[in-house]
């Protein structure tokens, strides 16, 4: 029984490790929000980052940065409940993803992504 236990909680824990990693996003010139109604959810994981939102938002202007604050990904995307996929490749350590800006009516928001 003890066996089954612990490799139960062992189990749980990679899960948890494996799991995309939220970008928590602060509004830059606006009111913080008192819920998370029509504020994007972006997540991590490894090259791929992930942005959806509960209410559909169109023409959403992506800005990716590197730690120099080059622009590495820079798109126009509609934004919804079903998850919207950019993939960012690594680049062998010379630039990695830094921040994430995210321009929508007349909004802008901004997070960076943990090293």
């Amino acid at each position: 029984m003890r066996e089954i236990v612990t490799v139960a909680i062992v189990f749980v824990f990679a899960v948890k490790l494996s799991a995309q990693t939220p970008i928590p996003l602060s509004g830059l010139g606006t009111r913080p929000p008192v819920h998370n109604s029509g504020i994007p959810i972006v997540e991590e994981n490894g090259d791929d980052v992930t942005i959806k939102c509960d209410s559909t938002l169109y023409d959403v202007d992506v800005i990716i940065r590197d730690q120099f604050g080059n622009v590495i990904h820079r798109s126009t995307q509609t934004i919804g409940p079903d998850e919207t996929v950019i993939y960012v490749p690594s680049s062998d350590g010379d630039s990695e993803k830094a921040t994430i800006d995210l321009y929508y009516d007349r909004k802008h928001l901004s997070g960076y992504f943990n090293e």
